[in-house]
């Protein structure tokens, strides 16, 4: 079986309410290794925690387009300052990084969480770098980045239980999953 068979038969298995646990047992030593496998399950959205989560969903979705505003508006402003189309292509970027991180969150892809926590905890030390010019206002900045952090990872972990921060949770040798 190839990797594609693998992930339709997962998604069939699941939505067939078979548990995770079966469904990687039934499935484990084929074309993918277990780690990609239990990572592929795990990652897989449970429309009853879809469910129960909606309202944070919404939230969380509100703020990145909060924040695919704010980068439209930084960006063309700043890029003003040199040209008409710089200011277009900076404008599109820094509105548009977070646009695709709000779609893998509709989407509900467990890796745009990890992704836009790793890629935001390595935005710090950037904001950090004029700490004596404008204190309060980094301070501001820093404080702002680490909520949406702790957010997103506290709501990838509500709606992936399965998963750790770059893989599936392991216990003892064995994958472990809540069913």
């Amino acid at each position: 079986m190839d990797k594609k068979e693998i992930k339709r038969q997962v998604g069939e298995m699941l939505d067939a309410g078979r548990s995770k646990t079966e469904t990687f047992q039934a499935l484990s030593g084929d074309a993918l290794k277990d780690k990609a496998l239990a990572y592929l399950i795990g990652a897989r959205p449970d429309p009853v925690l879809l469910e129960r989560h909606a309202g944070k969903r919404k939230i969380l979705l509100g703020l990145m387009a909060a924040q695919v505003l704010i980068g439209l508006l930084a960006g063309i402003f700043l890029g003003l300052t040199l040209s008409t189309g710089f200011a277009i292509g900076l404008g599109l970027f820094a509105g548009g990084v977070p646009l695709l991180f709000g779609w893998g969150f509709y989407r509900n892809m467990a890796h745009a969480y990890t992704v836009y926590v790793i890629l935001s905890i390595s935005q710090i030390p950037r904001l950090l770098k004029d700490f004596g010019e404008d204190s309060s206002g980094i301070l501001i900045a820093v404080a702002i980045t680490l909520a949406m952090v702790f957010y997103v990872a506290w709501l990838k972990n509500l709606l992936f239980p399965d998963l750790g921060f770059f893989g599936a949770k392991k216990i003892k040798g064995q994958f472990v999953f809540s069913n």
